[in-house]
């Protein structure tokens, strides 16, 4: 029996869909203590932005 390839594209698409909006759903279920995940991970993507530019300046 063949399959469609047209009825086959975009899987990946929905499976990654799914994924990520059950992490997204469950760093907001645990956002409720204190200090929140994202508020952790907002926090280190800020440092290392910090860190990198300054990184960059000093070489230049």
């Amino acid at each position: 029996m063949k399959r469609d390839p047209v009825k086959c594209e975009g899987q990946a698409m929905a499976e990654y869909l799914i994924v990520i909006s059950l992490t997204v759903v469950i760093l907001v279920l645990i956002s409720l203590g204190d200090p929140s995940p994202i508020k952790m991970l907002v926090d280190a993507i800020k440092s290392f932005y910090g860190a990198f530019s300054y990184a960059i300046s000093v070489s230049a």
